[in-house]
Order: structure tokens, then sequence, then C-alpha cells
């Protein structure tokens, strides 16, 4: 039997485009022999709709294009869509073959957490999935599962085990599983485990692409009954896999952390660049680590004829700064160019001197750098259809660590998943691909805003990283980190600035989920908060 898994990367609502891309990989899958092609979960619409499920062109349209499909379909095809019944919705695959739709299964566990909302649109179905195939004259029952189904440690139902227990000879998941790190690990280890004790083949088909913050990496995995991987997917690479269910075992592909990571981030930028009609991106080159990682991500993502990189010195910008950001666009073959900005603060300073008059010098006039740093790369954005991406990572905006309408000014936030830690692992892994392709300098200088005279930033992020991803992924508490060994007044403050800079983030240009929490629609803690994660025995 030999089994096509499409991971394709479709586009959220572009349905006609979406059904051509379908067509396409079926045809190119019967071309090179496929008994059976499949697709993920809802490829046809895009995942995830979210409310655009309560605009009924919307699920017309879904219906349409999946007759559009059938017809067309003669050998078995599976394929992830919306269903529609007495106005609920169902997160859905269907069976198309001999030019119709056959059969159709309702996702039976709807994830509710994190990036997950599904209980808020779909209803859960009730029936397991078996399907009988003929493939080469020969009848099989196929067990199908969409996604959750495979993860049902936490629920009552045991989808796979209740697919063996009904006769399933094989089972296909139809998946749209979000990248984050160790995320390929964690599949593979679940469906092994899985077939120890059902111990038929399982294949699982992932979607690839990206989505807003979200970032789907393909890997799709085909396991024999012996739970030995005989195929699998490209990581974030649109990809026909074709799957012979006889065929010998292979290693499972290795997975390099910053590879990963920077691989993930290349393929949210461009996605999101093609998706929203952009093409051209521009950057503030502040000759730190965090615009020049920006700026690498941009220059693969996009072509670097496509990026633009602009210094905009202040009277505090070092001598080194302006070298290394005009070392980097050199490097990277970008354009560069320098956007002085000292007369423009200097004025607005003096407009503010009645007001400042008598006051020292502090976080105000420091903003006023960063404010006008994002007003001119938003008109040259506004000017020129360039997007903005912001170059905030996640440790300075956990901290509060960025101006507001200033440095975190932009179209996109590229790194805001990524810790301070991460972004010097990252910067290494891409100089160890390209000797220098960072400058050197730029990776071993003290990090620095640059606002204010010998400004060096007020974090030991060897230290303080760390307990940032703790107390953001990890969900640790204050207590538990002092029985770690943190030092308890700077857990305390940590979690304090974490608390009390809500109202930053909620502000703040979208960013690319890499971790298991980001910030963004899986994390959702309230702005108006007083609670100091501490326990109260008084």
């Amino acid at each position: 039997m030999k089994i096509a898994l499409c991971q394709i990367n479709p586009t959220l609502g572009a349905f006609t485009q979406n059904r051509q891309l379908i067509l396409t990989h079926y045809k190119n899958a019967l071309e090179d022999g496929a008994d059976l092609v499949v697709f993920p979960e809802l490829a046809l619409t895009g995942y995830p709709p979210q409310d655009l499920i309560w605009e009924q062109p919307f699920i017309d349209q879904n219906n349409l294009e999946l007759d559009q499909i059938s017809i067309q379909s003669t050998i078995p095809l599976i394929i992830g869509f919306i269903r529609e019944e007495d106005g609920r919705y169902y997160n859905s695959a269907a069976l198309c073959q001999n030019g119709r739709v056959d059969q159709t299964y309702d996702k039976i566990l709807l994830p509710t957490y994190d990036v997950f909302d599904e209980d808020r649109y779909f209803t859960a179905g009730e029936n397991i999935g078996m399907w009988p195939v003929q493939i080469n004259g020969e009848t099989f029952q196929l067990g199908i599962q969409i996604c959750e189904d495979l993860w049902d440690t936490n629920y009552d139902r045991k989808i796979s085990l209740e697919q063996k227990n009904a006769g399933a000879d094989f089972i296909i998941n139809i998946s749209a599983s979000p990248f984050h790190e160790g995320r390929l690990t964690e599949r593979s280890d679940l469906i092994q485990s899985k077939i120890k004790d059902i111990q038929i083949p399982f294949y699982y088909c992932n979607l690839v692409g990206a989505q807003d913050e979200l970032i789907f990496d393909g890997q799709s995995l085909a396991f024999n009954q012996y739970g030995e991987n005989i195929g699998h997917g490209k990581a974030f690479t649109q990809e026909l896999i074709m799957v012979d269910s006889i065929q010998d075992s292979l290693p499972l592909p290795i997975c390099h952390r910053e590879e990963n990571i920077y691989k993930a981030l290349v393929l949210g930028v461009s996605d999101y660049f093609c998706k929203t009609g952009h093409s051209e991106a521009v950057i503030g080159l502040s000759g730190g680590i965090d615009s020049a990682l920006v700026a690498c991500i941009a220059a693969d993502a996009l072509g670097r004829e496509n990026v633009h990189g602009i210094s905009l010195p202040s009277k505090y910008s070092s001598d080194h700064s302006l070298a290394d950001a005009k070392q980097l666009a050199e490097n990277l073959g970008i354009d560069y160019r320098i956007l002085p900005i000292a007369e423009t603060v200097q004025t607005m300073e003096t407009s503010l001197t009645p007001f400042f008059m008598g006051k020292e010098p502090n976080v105000a006039e420091e903003n006023i750098q960063a404010r006008i740093r994002g007003n001119l790369l938003m008109a040259l954005s506004n000017k020129f259809g360039w997007l903005v991406m912001s170059t905030g990572n996640k440790t300075e905006i956990a901290l509060g660590y960025c101006t507001l309408y200033g440095d975190m000014s932009g179209g996109l936030s590229v790194i805001s998943d990524l810790s301070k830690v991460d972004v010097y692992a990252v910067a290494r892994y891409i100089n160890k691909q390209e000797s220098n392709r960072i400058p050197e300098n730029t990776i071993s200088k003290p990090p620095s805003a640059e606002l204010a005279p010998d400004q060096v930033d007020p974090f030991d992020y060897d230290i303080v990283s760390p307990l940032v991803d703790k107390i953001i992924e990890d969900r640790m508490s204050i207590a538990d980190l002092i029985k770690r060994g943190a030092q308890p007044e700077l857990v305390k403050r940590i979690y304090h600035l974490i608390r009390i800079n809500e109202y930053k983030r909620r502000q703040a240009a979208p960013g690319l989920r890499v971790s298991p929490k980001a910030f963004g629609i899986g994390r959702r803690l309230p702005i108006v908060n007083h609670f100091n994660g501490e326990t109260n025995h008084e």
C-alpha cells in the first residue's frame, strides 16, 4: 500500500487557491502511484479559521470547494474541512473517491487550551472514524482521527484504542499542529507509545506554513506496526511524502534546536509577508544583536533586495554601533541608509523644556529617542509600503524594557518569543553556517539601548532570561524558584515587572510563536492585576 502524505501550505480563506493546491498534489500523488492520498486538518479552509466560521459565505464556499474536489477524485482522498449541520459546526475529515464525498468524520477531542479555542467554535463528534477503503482490490478498515484525537492523555476517551478495538487495520491522523521547540520529539514519542498498545501502522499528516503568530512545521510521520519510522516529511517545507507500508525503517531526523528555531522564524516571516500582500521590510539597525538577527531572518525570508536597514543614530550612538550596523548590511547585501535623529530629538526636548524644567533627566528623555525612531520607520513604511519589523526579544518584552510606540512599533514582532539567551544562541548558529555573517563585535559587546551616556542594559541576561522563561513558559511560582536557589528579591522584581507590563504587550505587534508559551493568543492575563505572585499567610 502506497500512502501519500501531502503536507501543504494553504492560506486561510483562499478557497480557490487552496483547492488548486490540493488538486495539484492529488494529481502528483496519482502519477507517483499512490493508493491513498492524505491532506491535513482543515486544509481546505486553512487553520485556525476562528470567527470566520460564523460568516455563512465562508462555510458555503468551504462546501462548494469540497464538492469540486470530490468530483475530481478517483482513488481515496482524505481532507480536512468544516461540516455544518443544524446550525452546529464540526472540525471534520472527508473521504472523497469515485467522484463523490463517500464518508465524513467529526473530530471528537476539541483542544481548548494555550493557542487552541476549538470548543468556542466546534461541536465535538461522538462516533469514532472507521472507514472501509478498497485498495488494490482488498478492503481495509481505516481509523481516521484529527489532531487532538491523538493527544488523549487528559481525556476520558482513548480514540486510538477505540479504533483498534473496532478493527482498524491502520490509523491516519490529519493535523494542524503548531511548532514549538521539541515538538517533533513529543509527537513521535506519543505515536510510538500508542503503537505499543495498538500494534497497527500509524500515519500522521501535518500542516506546514504560518498563520498569524502560529507556525506549522510539517514533519509528517509514518510508523509501521512495530513502531518503526518508515517515512517523514521535511521541516518547514511543503512536500508530498510517499510512504510504502512495506518499506524498511528509517532513522528519525535529528532536531538541531537553533536550526529549527531559525527555520521556523524564516518561514513565519515569509508567510506573513506573502499572505498579507507585503514584499519589502524595513528594520531599524542599531548595531545590536536583536536587530542583527531580525535582519538575517528577513534577508533569508524575503530576499536581500527586499530588506531595508535604517540606522537612526542619536548623540549617544557609539561609533562601533554605526560600524557594526553598516558591516551587517554589507554582509547581508541589504539596502542600508542613515537617518540621524539628533536634531529632531533636540527640537522635541526644546519644546518640552517649559514642562520638564527643574526635573532630572530620566526615561522620558530616553523614550523620546525611541519614539522618534519608531515614527520615522513608520513614515517610511507608509510612504513605500515597507512593513516595519520590530526587534524586541521575549526577555525585554516580558520585563517592559521596551518603548511603547517606539521600538515596539511595527507590523510584525519577529523574535518576541525568543529569550535574550536564545537570541545569542541563534546568532552563533548563523555564524557557524556563514562565518561572521553577524559581525563578531555585535555578539561580543555588552548589550545597550544607547539612550543615555555610557548606558548598558540593566540585566545580567544569563541569569534573568532563564528566570523569565521559568515564570512564563513553565509557570513556576516565586516560591518554587527561590527553593531552586534563585535570589528572592530578584525573582520578586522580575515577577513584578512581568505583571505590570501586560499593558505594553497588549499593544505590541503580533509575534511569531516558537516556544510552548508565547505572548499572544495562548497567554491571557488581565492588565489590571494586583496579584504579586506570593501567598499571604497572615
